[in-house]
């Protein structure tokens, strides 16, 4: 099996990479249930927005994402 890195990552870095197309979440898994919820939900909003609107942003993806920073 190959090496594994853990490390942490802000929700907000993370819903950029998956925006920008460099991440996605098969790339990766999550070390608990509550990370695993914040993942699918930050997935479900930044897929969306690449679906429905050719112009989204980053900024507009974590306009919505401001919840995932209130659970900390």
């Amino acid at each position: 099996m190959s090496q594994r890195i853990n490390l942490s990552i802000s929700p907000h870095k993370l819903a950029q990479l998956i925006q920008d197309g460099h991440l996605c979440a098969a790339d990766f898994r999550c070390l608990d249930s509550q990370s695993k919820q914040q993942v699918w939900q930050l997935c479900l909003i930044c897929y969306q927005k690449r679906i429905t609107c050719q112009q989204c942003t980053f900024s507009t993806c974590t306009k919505n994402l401001t919840y995932l920073d209130a659970d900390k």
